[in-house]
Protein backbone atom coordinates (compact mmCIF):
# COMPACT_ATOMS: atom_id res chain seq x y z
CA UNK A 1 0.00 0.00 0.00
CA UNK A 2 1.69 3.31 -0.56
CA UNK A 3 2.84 5.38 1.95
CA UNK A 4 2.15 8.68 0.89
CA UNK A 5 -1.47 8.45 0.06
CA UNK A 6 -3.90 9.84 1.78
CA UNK A 7 -6.76 7.50 3.32
CA UNK A 8 -10.10 7.90 4.38
CA UNK A 9 -12.83 5.88 4.94
CA UNK A 10 -16.38 7.22 3.30
CA UNK A 11 -19.80 5.79 3.21
CA UNK A 12 -20.12 4.06 -0.24
CA UNK A 13 -24.06 2.71 0.27
CA UNK A 14 -26.86 4.79 -1.25
CA UNK A 15 -29.73 3.77 -2.02
CA UNK A 16 -29.72 5.18 -5.79
CA UNK A 17 -27.52 3.00 -6.72
CA UNK A 18 -30.19 -0.32 -7.75
CA UNK A 19 -29.31 -2.40 -5.04
CA UNK A 20 -31.57 -4.38 -3.43
CA UNK A 21 -30.32 -4.10 0.48
CA UNK A 22 -32.82 -5.67 1.62
CA UNK A 23 -32.47 -9.20 -0.52
CA UNK A 24 -31.14 -12.19 1.33
CA UNK A 25 -28.15 -12.59 -0.58
CA UNK A 26 -25.79 -9.93 -2.21
CA UNK A 27 -23.05 -10.89 -4.51
CA UNK A 28 -19.67 -9.69 -2.92
CA UNK A 29 -18.52 -9.14 -7.15
CA UNK A 30 -21.07 -7.19 -8.25
CA UNK A 31 -20.65 -4.93 -5.23
CA UNK A 32 -16.96 -4.18 -4.63
CA UNK A 33 -15.96 -1.57 -7.23
CA UNK A 34 -13.41 -2.69 -10.64
CA UNK A 35 -10.32 -1.15 -11.89
CA UNK A 36 -11.38 1.37 -14.25
CA UNK A 37 -14.69 1.84 -13.16
CA UNK A 38 -16.35 5.40 -12.47
CA UNK A 39 -18.23 5.14 -8.39
CA UNK A 40 -18.87 7.70 -6.08
CA UNK A 41 -18.73 7.98 -1.99
CA UNK A 42 -19.70 10.35 0.85
CA UNK A 43 -16.63 12.30 2.63
CA UNK A 44 -16.17 13.94 5.71
CA UNK A 45 -16.38 17.64 5.27
CA UNK A 46 -12.85 17.75 7.07
CA UNK A 47 -11.37 15.06 4.70
CA UNK A 48 -11.12 18.05 2.00
CA UNK A 49 -10.81 16.29 -1.27
CA UNK A 50 -9.05 17.87 -3.91
CA UNK A 51 -10.16 17.00 -7.62
CA UNK A 52 -7.24 15.18 -9.55
CA UNK A 53 -5.84 13.57 -5.74
CA UNK A 54 -5.26 10.03 -5.64
CA UNK A 55 -6.51 8.64 -2.51
CA UNK A 56 -6.40 4.99 -0.06
CA UNK A 57 -10.19 4.53 0.76
CA UNK A 58 -11.39 1.86 3.13
CA UNK A 59 -14.17 -0.09 1.46
CA UNK A 60 -16.55 -2.28 3.56
CA UNK A 61 -19.28 -4.17 2.21
CA UNK A 62 -22.64 -2.68 2.74
CA UNK A 63 -23.29 -3.73 6.49
CA UNK A 64 -19.84 -2.46 7.96
CA UNK A 65 -20.22 0.54 5.20
CA UNK A 66 -22.88 1.76 7.82
CA UNK A 67 -22.39 0.14 10.95
CA UNK A 68 -18.66 -0.53 11.49
CA UNK A 69 -16.97 -3.91 11.97
CA UNK A 70 -17.71 -3.64 15.16
CA UNK A 71 -21.39 -4.49 14.51
CA UNK A 72 -20.68 -7.05 11.78
CA UNK A 73 -16.80 -8.10 12.22
CA UNK A 74 -17.01 -10.75 9.44
CA UNK A 75 -16.71 -8.16 7.17
CA UNK A 76 -13.51 -7.79 8.20
CA UNK A 77 -12.75 -10.27 6.18
CA UNK A 78 -14.20 -8.83 2.92
CA UNK A 79 -13.20 -5.10 3.46
CA UNK A 80 -10.69 -3.75 0.43
CA UNK A 81 -8.22 -1.14 -0.10
CA UNK A 82 -9.07 0.84 -2.57
CA UNK A 83 -6.65 3.15 -4.96
CA UNK A 84 -8.86 6.09 -6.29
CA UNK A 85 -8.65 9.50 -7.97
CA UNK A 86 -10.85 11.87 -7.76
CA UNK A 87 -12.87 12.86 -10.48
CA UNK A 88 -15.07 15.96 -8.71
CA UNK A 89 -17.90 16.86 -6.27
CA UNK A 90 -21.14 15.65 -7.46
CA UNK A 91 -24.35 18.26 -6.98
CA UNK A 92 -26.17 17.48 -3.90
CA UNK A 93 -29.58 17.15 -3.53
CA UNK A 94 -31.56 19.84 -1.73
CA UNK A 95 -32.36 17.05 1.26
CA UNK A 96 -30.27 14.39 2.18
CA UNK A 97 -31.15 11.05 0.37
CA UNK A 98 -30.59 9.39 3.79
CA UNK A 99 -29.73 10.43 7.39
CA UNK A 100 -26.19 9.16 6.68
CA UNK A 101 -25.62 11.55 4.36
CA UNK A 102 -26.58 14.70 6.28
CA UNK A 103 -23.42 16.87 6.12
CA UNK A 104 -21.17 14.85 3.75
CA UNK A 105 -20.78 15.87 0.36
CA UNK A 106 -20.27 13.17 -2.46
CA UNK A 107 -17.44 13.04 -4.75
CA UNK A 108 -17.15 11.13 -8.06
CA UNK A 109 -14.18 8.87 -8.10
CA UNK A 110 -12.21 6.54 -10.76
CA UNK A 111 -10.86 3.26 -8.94
CA UNK A 112 -7.48 2.82 -10.21
CA UNK A 113 -6.52 -0.59 -8.04
CA UNK A 114 -8.00 -2.64 -4.94
CA UNK A 115 -6.61 -5.14 -2.70
CA UNK A 116 -8.31 -7.23 -0.17
CA UNK A 117 -7.78 -5.18 3.25
CA UNK A 118 -6.31 -8.20 5.56
CA UNK A 119 -3.89 -9.61 2.56
CA UNK A 120 -2.59 -5.87 2.53
CA UNK A 121 -2.32 -5.72 6.71
CA UNK A 122 -0.59 -9.08 6.32
CA UNK A 123 2.10 -8.38 3.65
CA UNK A 124 3.35 -5.08 5.95
CA UNK A 125 6.73 -5.11 6.61
CA UNK A 126 8.24 -4.10 10.11
CA UNK A 127 8.45 -0.53 10.54
CA UNK A 128 8.74 0.83 14.32
CA UNK A 129 8.93 4.31 12.86
CA UNK A 130 5.38 3.99 11.29
CA UNK A 131 3.02 5.65 13.87
CA UNK A 132 2.72 5.57 17.60
CA UNK A 133 -0.62 5.40 19.93
CA UNK A 134 -1.71 9.08 20.49
CA UNK A 135 -1.20 10.52 24.03
CA UNK A 136 -3.45 12.44 26.09
CA UNK A 137 -2.74 15.01 28.55
CA UNK A 138 -3.93 15.51 31.55
CA UNK A 139 -3.48 17.30 34.91
CA UNK A 140 -1.98 14.39 36.52
CA UNK A 141 -0.04 13.38 33.93
CA UNK A 142 0.13 12.42 30.17
CA UNK A 143 -1.26 8.87 29.13
CA UNK A 144 -2.22 7.08 26.57
CA UNK A 145 -5.86 7.49 24.32
CA UNK A 146 -6.00 3.40 24.87
CA UNK A 147 -5.99 3.94 28.68
CA UNK A 148 -8.92 5.27 28.61
CA UNK A 149 -10.31 2.93 26.59
CA UNK A 150 -14.01 1.28 27.64
CA UNK A 151 -16.35 -0.39 26.21
CA UNK A 152 -13.90 -2.52 24.65
CA UNK A 153 -15.04 -5.37 22.30
CA UNK A 154 -12.61 -8.07 19.99
CA UNK A 155 -13.41 -10.14 17.38
CA UNK A 156 -10.76 -12.62 15.61
CA UNK A 157 -11.27 -12.55 12.17
CA UNK A 158 -8.90 -14.52 8.89
CA UNK A 159 -6.31 -14.50 11.77
CA UNK A 160 -5.80 -11.34 12.84
CA UNK A 161 -7.55 -9.67 15.88
CA UNK A 162 -10.33 -6.28 15.25
CA UNK A 163 -10.17 -4.27 18.82
CA UNK A 164 -12.65 -1.18 19.53
CA UNK A 165 -13.37 0.61 22.20
CA UNK A 166 -14.82 4.36 22.83
CA UNK A 167 -12.89 6.88 24.43
CA UNK A 168 -13.40 9.84 26.63
CA UNK A 169 -13.18 12.42 24.02
CA UNK A 170 -16.63 11.53 22.17
CA UNK A 171 -14.78 9.41 19.57
CA UNK A 172 -13.80 6.13 18.93
CA UNK A 173 -10.63 3.77 17.91
CA UNK A 174 -10.18 0.87 16.45
CA UNK A 175 -6.74 -1.45 16.11
CA UNK A 176 -6.16 -4.45 13.71
CA UNK A 177 -2.92 -6.71 15.63
CA UNK A 178 -1.68 -9.96 14.51
CA UNK A 179 -1.18 -12.03 17.81
CA UNK A 180 1.34 -14.48 17.97
CA UNK A 181 2.26 -16.06 20.96
CA UNK A 182 3.33 -13.15 23.35
CA UNK A 183 4.09 -11.34 20.51
CA UNK A 184 1.27 -8.46 19.85
CA UNK A 185 1.66 -6.16 16.11
CA UNK A 186 -0.32 -3.36 15.20
CA UNK A 187 -1.05 -3.51 11.46
CA UNK A 188 -3.44 -0.47 11.38
CA UNK A 189 -4.55 1.98 14.23
CA UNK A 190 -8.04 3.89 13.67
CA UNK A 191 -9.05 7.06 15.50
CA UNK A 192 -12.08 8.30 14.73
CA UNK A 193 -13.21 12.07 16.13
CA UNK A 194 -14.81 14.97 16.13
CA UNK A 195 -11.84 16.21 14.96
CA UNK A 196 -11.63 14.26 12.10
CA UNK A 197 -10.29 10.76 11.84
CA UNK A 198 -7.38 8.90 11.29
CA UNK A 199 -5.85 5.90 9.84
CA UNK A 200 -2.51 4.78 10.23
CA UNK A 201 -0.51 1.65 8.30
CA UNK A 202 2.32 0.16 9.44
CA UNK A 203 3.52 -3.16 10.97
CA UNK A 204 4.76 -2.51 14.57
CA UNK A 205 5.49 -4.84 17.33
CA UNK A 206 3.96 -3.23 20.37
CA UNK A 207 6.23 -2.89 23.69
CA UNK A 208 6.53 -0.67 27.09
CA UNK A 209 3.33 1.37 27.51
CA UNK A 210 1.56 0.92 23.98
CA UNK A 211 1.75 -3.41 24.76
CA UNK A 212 0.39 -3.45 28.29
CA UNK A 213 -3.05 -0.50 27.35
CA UNK A 214 -3.44 -2.95 24.66
CA UNK A 215 -2.89 -5.81 26.46
CA UNK A 216 -5.57 -4.30 29.31
CA UNK A 217 -7.84 -3.50 26.17
CA UNK A 218 -8.07 -7.22 25.15
CA UNK A 219 -8.25 -8.45 28.53
CA UNK A 220 -11.41 -6.45 29.29
CA UNK A 221 -12.85 -6.56 25.61
CA UNK A 222 -16.87 -8.55 24.85
CA UNK A 223 -16.43 -10.92 22.03
CA UNK A 224 -17.78 -9.29 19.08
CA UNK A 225 -20.48 -10.67 16.91
CA UNK A 226 -22.40 -10.31 13.62
CA UNK A 227 -26.16 -8.09 14.29
CA UNK A 228 -27.22 -9.71 10.93
CA UNK A 229 -27.16 -12.76 9.17
CA UNK A 230 -24.81 -13.71 6.76
CA UNK A 231 -25.79 -12.24 3.21
CA UNK A 232 -22.88 -12.32 1.20
CA UNK A 233 -22.25 -14.62 -1.56
CA UNK A 234 -19.19 -14.81 -3.71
Amino acid sequence: MPASLRTCSPLFWSPDLGIDYGAPALSLRELLPQVGQGISAFFEPQDRLMVGETLQLIWHPPVSDINGWSEQPSELAHSHLLRARVSGAQQSPAQPMHDLHRGRQRFALQVLAYTPLLAALKAQPLDQQAWSLPGIGRPQGACLSWDEAHGCGRADVGGLTCLSAANGNEGMMEMILEIIGDQVSGLLSVHLGPGGNTYEFGRRVLAGAELIAIRRALEHARPLQDTQDAYLVD
